[in-house]
């Protein structure tokens, strides 16, 4: 990745390892093909600063999904309550 190779050592998967690597490779990669950056360090903080958008965007949604589901269920119990 980015011209090296890393040897990670852990606990985790050896597959679920090399997925995430191979992940964060691709974004790499992508980011590099629409952008004129030369710098493998300027390529680095890019690429994590996407993947940390993406992650933060997933979570904003998450939690709007969760409160929506728990505010529905709400309605429902109070709904049920009022029939039983």
């Amino acid at each position: 990745m980015f011209g090296r190779e890393y040897s990670v050592r852990g606990h985790g998967d050896t597959k679920y390892v090399q997925k995430l690597a191979d992940f964060v490779k691709e974004r790499s990669e992508e980011i590099q093909r629409h952008t004129s950056i030369v710098s493998t360090l300027d390529l680095v903080i890019l690429t994590l600063l996407n993947i940390t958008d993406e992650l933060f965007r997933y979570r904003q949604t998450r939690d709007r999904t969760l409160k929506e589901l728990e505010e529905k269920t709400d309605r429902l119990l109070k709904s049920i309550d009022r029939v039983v």
